[in-house]
């Protein structure tokens, strides 16, 4: 029989890596007085979100693979409601979640999506055993994701959607005025610099949209990686580096648009980011959040993956667009990433966890 359990629910997180978005939503979980643990690797230092775990939440952070038995003793003494576990196949975290006393909701917190890959064919059929039998339900961003879930087996009621939310205190913005964006003339893009993101398409993309515009916008580029010297040589493109999430929000205050030109993308929290900052929206279609936040023609365009000369184009057409179109389409982003803050996340995870243990401890005292 589980034992009944009073005070504060208590919530253990054990993540691959942590965001400023993580720590925004994370936040806002523990001012409704939710007692936090989080376990994650240290970022690596050119890298590193800021951030202010301590004054919140209970941490454990390790560098490269975390001891076992250690990681194992940290969340036995916290003695969680619930466990939140970012991935499946870490064998510390498995070790973890096999360790739980009974009445511990378990939860898979995934944003992966179905590419009908091998891989994913193979953890469909070891499903039953590496992941049922250790998860009691699953998180998920959006309905790409979902459908992935649920061929691993979990069922309609074992669900919870609304996974992820950019920080929407930091990057709400009031609405834009025509003059304003048109004024701006310059896109943004705010990706790691390799290949998955795209890196080398929007370098070619926007060396194309130059030379079939005559007057274009500049390009600003936020993010870091192997393929920097993609825009080696090309004008008017500003390469930021990594930057902390406040300065990402003040670049996208300076933009007129955000492109997002990856080639896989489980989901995409920039999207949103991009959205909350009132910005029309290019982005390709294996973007996981598209759906959420593009709409085609109202404010903005999704375009194929890994084809610079369709992202040339519909960067040609958003630099065309004039001033009263582009403030339309700025508050229809600004509408559309309305449908989740970090607030609401965090009451929706509260409410859903609270509802969910309690009924495991039910179902272990009938």
């Amino acid at each position: 029989m589980a034992e009944r359990r009073t005070g504060p629910l208590r919530v253990a997180v054990l993540a691959m890596g942590w965001t400023g978005f993580n720590e925004a939503a994370s936040r806002h979980l523990a001012a409704r007085g939710v007692d936090l643990l989080i376990a994650a690797p240290r970022a690596t230092p050119d890298t590193a979100f800021d951030d202010r775990l301590h004054e919140y939440a209970k941490t454990f952070i390790y560098e490269g693979r975390p001891d076992p038995a250690d990681l194992t003793a940290a969340v036995e003494a916290f003695a969680p409601d619930a466990v939140l576990v970012h991935s499946w196949h870490l064998p510390y975290y498995r070790q973890v979640l096999k360790g739980l006393p009974a009445g511990t909701l378990r939860v898979l917190w995934m944003d992966n999506v179905w590419r009908n890959r091998p891989k994913q064919w193979l953890g469909r059929a070891v499903a039953p055993v590496w992941v049922r039998s250790l998860f009691d339900c699953v998180m998920v961003p959006s309905d790409r994701t979902e459908f992935f879930a649920r061929r691993l087996g979990f069922g309609e009621g074992e669900v919870i959607r609304g996974s992820l939310s950019a920080d929407s205190d930091l990057f709400g913005a009031d609405p834009v005025a025509a003059d304003d964006i048109a004024a701006r003339r310059r896109f943004v893009a705010c990706l790691r610099l390799v290949h998955h993101k795209g890196a080398d398409i929007l370098a070619e993309a926007y060396a194309r949209y130059r030379e079939q515009t005559d007057d274009p916008w500049d390009l600003d580029v936020v993010g870091i990686g192997p393929l920097e010297n993609a825009f080696s040589g090309l004008p008017r493109v500003t390469l930021h580096g990594f930057l902390q999430p406040p300065a990402v929000a003040e670049l996208m205050g300076r933009a007129s648009c955000l492109v997002v030109p990856s080639r896989e993308e489980p989901y995409g929290v920039v999207l949103h980011e991009g959205a909350l900052s009132g910005l029309p929206i290019i982005s390709t279609y294996f973007v996981g959040a598209a759906p959420f936040f593009v709409q085609d023609g109202q404010n903005g365009w999704v375009v194929p993956r890994a084809d610079a000369g369709a992202l040339a184009t519909a960067m040609a057409r958003m630099s065309a667009q004039p001033a009263d179109d582009l403030a339309a389409m700025s508050a229809i982003s600004r509408r559309l990433s309305a449908r989740i803050s970090s607030p609401g996340w965090a009451r929706n995870v509260h409410e859903q966890l609270e509802w969910r243990t309690a009924a495991l401890r039910a179902e272990g005292r009938s």
